[in-house]
C-alpha cells in the first residue's frame, strides 16, 4: 500500500467517523450544517480516489481541477469554524472527538493531500469562480430552510438557521447579504491562493529539474 493511499484512507475514515458520531448523537438534522455536508462530500470523493488508485488509475487534469474545488469546500469549513465559530463554542463542546475530526483532521488532511500529492499547474484561471458555487448554493438552501421549511438544526441557537450569520430573522437581509458576499470574496481569495501556491510549486519543481539536468550535462 502506497503512502498516499494509506493517508487518504486515514483522512476519509476520520470524516466518516466524525460525521457518524454527529448523526448518532444529534440526529440527521446535522446534515443541515455546511460542516457535515462538506465532510460527506470530501470523504465520498476520497473513497472514489482510493478506488481509482487500487485499480492503478491515475488522476487526469480534469479530475485534479475538480479535486481543487472539493478541497476549497473543506478549507472553508476549517476557516469559518476556527476563526468565526470556535471562539463562541463552549469548552466541553470544543474538546470532543467529533469536533476535531470534522473541523480539523479531515480538512487539514485534505489540504495537505492537495498541496503535496497533486500535480501542480493544472488549474485554470476561472476554476475558483466555479468552486465558489457550492457555498453560495448552500447559503441559499440554508435560507430556504430557515424561512420556509424550518427543519430544526440540532445544537444551533439560531435554528432553523444553522449559523448566526445566516439568521435573516434576527439580523435582517442586508446584514446576511453582506455576510454572504464577504464569505464569497474570502472564498475566492483562498481559491486563487491555492491556484497561486500550486503554480509556484510547479515553477519551483521545474527550476529544480532544470538545474539537475544542467549539472548532469556539465558533469559529463
Amino acid at each position: 500500500m502506497s503512502k498516499t493511499l494509506f493517508f487518504r484512507i486515514f483522512i476519509a475514515l476520520a470524516g466518516i467517523i466524525g460525521v457518524s458520531i454527529q448523526i448518532k448523537q444529534s440526529g440527521w438534522g446535522m446534515l443541515l450544517y455546511y460542516t457535515t455536508l462538506s465532510n460527506v462530500l470530501v470523504f465520498s470523493f476520497l473513497i472514489y480516489l482510493i478506488i481509482r488508485e487500487t485499480k492503478n488509475q491515475s488522476c487526469d487534469s480534469r479530475l485534479l481541477r475538480l479535486k481543487g474545488g472539493v478541497t476549497m469546500i473543506i478549507v472553508m469549513t476549517f476557516m469559518v469554524y476556527h476563526f468565526i465559530l470556535a471562539p463562541k463554542v463552549r469548552a466541553y463542546d470544543y474538546y470532543t472527538l467529533r469536533n476535531f475530526l470534522v473541523h480539523y483532521v479531515l480538512p487539514l488532511g485534505m489540504i495537505a493531500d492537495t498541496l503535496i500529492v497533486d500535480r501542480p499547474r493544472v488549474y485554470r484561471w476561472f476554476d475558483p469562480l466555479i468552486w465558489t458555487g457550492f457555498p453560495l448554493v448552500y447559503f441559499a438552501l440554508a435560507l430556504v430552510n430557515g424561512l420556509i421549511v424550518k427543519w430544526e438544526v440540532p445544537g444551533s441557537a439560531d435554528s432553523p438557521f444553522p449559523y448566526f450569520f445566516i439568521n435573516v430573522t434576527k439580523y435582517g437581509f442586508q446584514s446576511v447579504l453582506i455576510n454572504a458576499l464577504s464569505i464569497a470574496l474570502i472564498y475566492l481569495f483562498l481559491s486563487y491562493s491555492l491556484v497561486g501556491i500550486k503554480y509556484f510549486i510547479g515553477s519551483r519543481k521545474r527550476a529544480v529539474r532544470s538545474q539537475t539536468a544542467a549539472l548532469k550535462i556539465s558533469s559529463n
